[in-house]
């Protein structure tokens, strides 16, 4: 396979993983929104329900962001429709937790901030005050994880191996 081909399957699979995440964000917060409109419907016990809800999607995404390559062997589910996987660069084992969570730390940010957000939205009245403040965080991190993107996708086309910032701090490769 040329480079051009797995740079090529790269791009596929970031689209892929990026939607699947995208997805488990908006099933959490779908769900929660029907839960919040249910308990106003409802009694008050479902009220808190919703904020529970949250804080486990908010903390699935931040999982599946940061050790999605570990889960099939280095191979995240877009990794695996494009045939391609990461691993350590030095010994051509599949990565661990740590070596994925080093690769992909640059978008998680955003997912960080999201599972900070829910944990203080847990605590009645006084959560929700400290939450409200970390939304320009969140906005700003959304916006930093728009420019990590676009930075690493240039760097996948751009450097003839492929190799992203993500794999030169982890010390990772993607192969076929």
């Amino acid at each position: 396979m040329t480079d051009k081909e797995l740079q090529q399957k790269r791009l596929i699979a970031a689209v892929i993983d990026g939607g699947i995440a995208i997805v488990i964000f908006v099933a959490f917060y779908a769900v929660g929104w029907g839960l919040t409109f249910a308990a106003s419907q409802a009694s008050e016990s479902m009220g808190y329900l919703h904020r529970i809800v949250g804080f486990l999607g908010a903390v699935l995404g931040l999982a599946y962001v940061l050790g999605r390559d570990v889960f099939g062997q280095g191979r995240s589910l877009g990794k695996k429709t494009q045939e391609i996987r990461v691993v350590v660069a030095a010994t051509g084992q599949p990565v661990s937790f740590v070596d994925s969570a080093k690769r992909n730390a640059i978008f998680a940010l955003g997912s960080s901030l999201s599972v900070l957000s829910s944990t203080f939205q847990l605590i009645p009245c006084l959560g929700d005050a400290v939450a409200c403040f970390l939304i320009p965080l969140m906005v700003l991190s959304g916006l930093i994880g728009l420019v990590a993107l676009g930075v690493e996708l240039y760097k996948i086309v751009s450097d003839p191996e492929g190799i992203r910032l993500g794999d030169q701090f982890a010390g990772t490769r993607v192969i076929r």
